[in-house]
This record gives structure tokens, sequence and C-alpha cells, in this order.
């Protein structure tokens, strides 16, 4: 099972995370392992118009380190890494490459219907994630949402919308039904472009009383028009692909060849840091590569 939202503390550069709010990732993470994800991505979320990247600067540009968590004690438990790029105006991140090899998933969040189109069109990405807890600014239209759904880029639902808000537990009653009714009208808009194709279903918990298993996430689907395999679908073989498409990215040549094939792109227990945060990543020369050897022992 995947949960590819599981939303980071700071959604800036300039703050760091409080020992408390760590202490409560981990506690999400904990409980959400426990419901059986054994798959989990951190999502770091940021305003690209807003916030300032430091591209000069390759070791600040991912802000997450796993390894901080000190979650060992689970060892079926798979952390992994996800930038999601809340945008207006695609144009602003034409340094998208750069930040690919830093982080397991690329996500966008278009804020228009042109940048939407955009972002389909020119950029390489993984996962599109539209904020469903208020009322869409633009049509889903189904030529667009298939175009995306073509490419591989999958559509992102995150369920915790339904179950607090985005306010908690403590929030306005009205606001919370409110969050609930544009999310329901946002998703089946989303359901009825997509052809119930291409979606995945996340809980963008920040904390554990947010969480659910995965039986009651098949009952909300079922609820909004999905069937069971559909619904199993989203959980399951859709993110599989989105996280193997983003990791394709990092340690293979044009997210087609992949060298060593014991290697699982679901596992990062071997990740070596520094190779994924090098703009060439994985990719090796031809010198390294047994043919190379033979060219160059046939030329000496």
């Amino acid at each position: 099972m995947y949960d590819l939202n599981i939303p980071w503390p700071v959604d800036n550069y300039t703050a760091k995370p409080t020992p408390s709010q760590i202490t409560q990732l981990k506690n999400t993470i904990i409980t959400n392992y426990t419901l059986g994800i054994t798959h989990q991505v951190i999502n770091y979320s940021i305003t690209v118009e807003t916030t300032k990247i430091p591209i000069n600067t390759p070791h600040e540009i991912n802000p997450i380190n796993i390894a901080t968590l000190e979650l060992g004690q689970f060892p079926k438990l798979k952390l992994f890494t996800r930038l999601t790029l809340v945008v207006t105006d695609s144009s602003k991140i034409q340094h998208l490459t750069k930040l690919q090899n830093h982080f397991d998933i690329i996500a966008i969040q278009p804020q228009t219907e042109k940048c939407l189109q955009l972002t389909i069109t020119n950029l390489d990405i993984d996962l599109i994630s539209l904020n469903l807890s208020t009322r869409l600014p633009f049509f889903l239209k189904h030529k667009i949402i298939g175009m995306a759904i073509e490419k591989g880029i999958k559509f992102e639902i995150c369920y915790n919308w339904l179950i607090s808000g985005s306010i908690g537990y403590d929030g306005n009653h009205a606001n919370l039904q409110l969050i609930k009714k544009n999310f329901f009208n946002n998703v089946l808009q989303l359901i009825r472009a997509s052809r119930s194709r291409g979606l995945v279903v996340s809980s963008g918990a920040s904390q554990p009383l947010q969480l659910r298993n995965s039986n009651d996430i098949l009952i909300i689907l079922k609820t909004l028009g999905l069937d069971k395999s559909r619904g199993k679908s989203c959980v399951t073989v859709n993110p599989e692909r989105v996280l193997v498409n983003g990791r394709l990215r990092i340690k293979s040549y044009k997210q087609t060849i992949s060298v060593n094939n014991d290697v699982n792109l679901g596992e990062n227990d071997c990740e070596n840091q520094v190779k994924k945060s090098d703009l060439q990543g994985y990719k090796r020369k031809l010198t390294d590569t047994d043919t190379g050897k033979l060219l160059k022992k046939f030329k000496s």
C-alpha cells in the first residue's frame, strides 16, 4: 500500500520544523504504517511565486532528511521524498530539471487552466495535485485530463479534506461543511473528466487522526462512484506507477534503461545521497560499462 502525501511541517526554506512538529510527523508515519501503508512519501510543498529555491546550493534544495526521523525499527517501512510546486505561471519553473534529481516524485499544483495546460504539455512531472477543498477556478476538460493520463501523469485526491478540513477538528462547522461540499464536487468533476482513470488517492494527513485504512478509503471511493477494482487501483497500482516513474528519473537513462536489475526501484535502503544530489544521478560513463572496457582494450 502507498501514501504519496505526508506533508512536511514547513513550506519554505527559511524556517525549520520544531521538535514537536517532527514528533507529530513521526507519529503520523507510524500510525499510517500500522494501517498497512508501507511506502510513504513525505511531501515538501512550496509556492513558486513567493519562495526562492536555492538552486546554487544543491545540498539545500531538499530539506527533508529521512535518516533524522530514526524510524529504523520498522524494517518494512519505505520513506521517499516529494516536491509539490504550487504554480500560477508555469514559465517561472524553467529550472525544474535542476530539482528532479533531489526528490523521488515531482508534483505540480496548477492554479489556472492555462497553467494546467502548459504543465501537461511542457513539463516532465509525475503527479498533478489539485486543491480540492476550494472551488476550482476552472472547469476540468476531458481532452486536457486525458492528454495528461496518456503521458503517464496521474491526478491526486487527498481525502484529509473530507475527514477534517484544512483547519482541523477545532474549526468552524460551517467552513467544514463548505470544504466537504467542494471536495465532493471537485472529485466528481475529476472522475468525470478522467473517465475514472489515472487517479491516485493519498491521505495528505498532517496528524494521525486524519488517517484511514484501505477499507475506509475504498468505501469513500465507492460513494464517489468508483467500483472496487478502480478504487483499489487508486491506492495500489497507480501510486506504485507514480513512484517508479519518479525513481526511474534518478536511477535510469531517460527513464527507459535501468542498470542493475537486482535493484528494486521501490526500495531506498542503499540510496547514495551524493549521487542522488548530483546532476548526473546514477548515470554511468561508457568507460565504466563492459562494452566501454572492451572498446578501450581494443583501441589500446
